[in-house]
């Protein structure tokens, strides 16, 4: 037996089957409501239940507490509805010709661009259409039932292919596959599009922080904006620990060069000797409180290690006045 979800303010709804957590049924009706990582992990979709009854399911302690659970909040990611319900969530973007869909790809080509990230080009299957944000990411799907999540590194397939951004982990199951074993013509299956990591349409100016493989969305908000023939103001800061981690420091670069409305400041945190390195050092998103006395104007777009993206968040809130409504993060968890 099902039920009924009603979003407000903005008056949509829903229907949601027993076995769906609530942001599985809204997006499987065309409502994307906020979120990133859909494990419980970043609390980016939580919101509150204002009648009605859930099961918090598996969300962790540490990110919904036990205080906000008796408030009335929940995280949508991994609540499902014991009744019918009416819940708060200020953002919904109604996903105009984007549905989630599970499909094989073909592996095209695997660029290692570093000694730990290399670009995976993956092929569509002819006459497919695979439709998504700028910025939203697929999961891999691997044969143990686990999940890879992975941003769109362009605005749209490229030639019908899918350009992902992977970084060797130590230790990583699919990663080190990537490294050591994957070869071209390897089918992968893959789920998405998922995540509200996208451009939102108003004038401010943005910053985009990125650290490591975080740029891959970062790339494909960038050819948006140029196709779009953008003029709000953007400032790029991309962090690594050595030159070699900036994989497209060199086309960023030109693209300045190209682009009256972007700036673009490279962040090493060691540099090391070999490096000569002339640029900003340090933590990445340190950098623009040294740039900027206020962001009380500002979108800021995050996308990298939780610890980047969280502390971006506190200290920018904190510090530079930031409307905390105003950041937008997908954080790798």
């Amino acid at each position: 037996m099902g039920h009924h979800i009603q979003i407000l303010p903005v008056d949509l709804c829903c229907s949601i089957a027993e076995s769906q957590t609530v942001l599985d049924a809204a997006l499987a009706d065309g409502l994307m409501l906020k979120h990133s990582c859909r494990t419980g992990t970043c609390g980016s979709c939580k919101g509150r239940v204002l009648s009605g009854e859930v099961d918090h399911a598996d969300s962790p302690w540490d990110v919904l507490s036990e205080q906000e659970r008796a408030q009335g909040m929940a995280l949508f990611c991994c609540a499902r509805a014991r009744s019918d319900l009416v819940i708060e969530a200020p953002e919904v973007t109604e996903l105009r010709g984007i549905s989630i869909q599970q499909m094989g790809t073909r592996v095209a080509s695997i660029d290692k661009v570093s000694h730990d990230v290399a670009v995976v080009r993956l092929m569509l299957a002819p006459g497919a259409t695979f439709n998504y944000l700028p910025g939203q990411y697929l999961q891999v799907l691997l044969k143990d039932g686990s999940r890879r999540a992975y941003s769109m590194a362009t605005c749209t397939p490229r030639d019908n292919q899918v350009e992902l951004h992977i970084r060797h982990m130590q230790g990583g199951v699919f990663s080190g596959h990537v490294f050591n074993a994957l070869q071209p013509k390897a089918i992968l299956r893959v789920e998405g599009p998922f995540g509200s990591f996208y451009l939102r349409d108003n004038e401010r100016p943005m910053i985009f922080l990125a650290s490591g493989t975080g740029f891959a969305p970062i790339q494909a908000l960038l050819e948006q904006l140029q196709a779009q023939g953008n003029r709000r103001p953007v400032y790029l800061y991309w962090g690594g620990r050595q030159r070699a981690d900036l994989y497209r420091h060199e086309h960023l670069l030109a693209l300045e060069a190209q682009l009256p409305w972007l700036r673009y400041t490279p962040v090493l945190s060691e540099p090391g000797p070999a490096c000569d390195w002339q640029g900003a050092t340090g933590f990445v998103h340190r950098q623009v409180l040294s740039d900027f006395k206020s962001l009380k104007e500002f979108d800021v777009y995050a996308c990298g290690a939780p610890i980047v993206v969280n502390s971006a968040l506190r200290d920018y809130v904190a510090e530079l006045d930031l409307d905390a409504d105003c950041f937008y993060a997908d954080a790798f968890v």
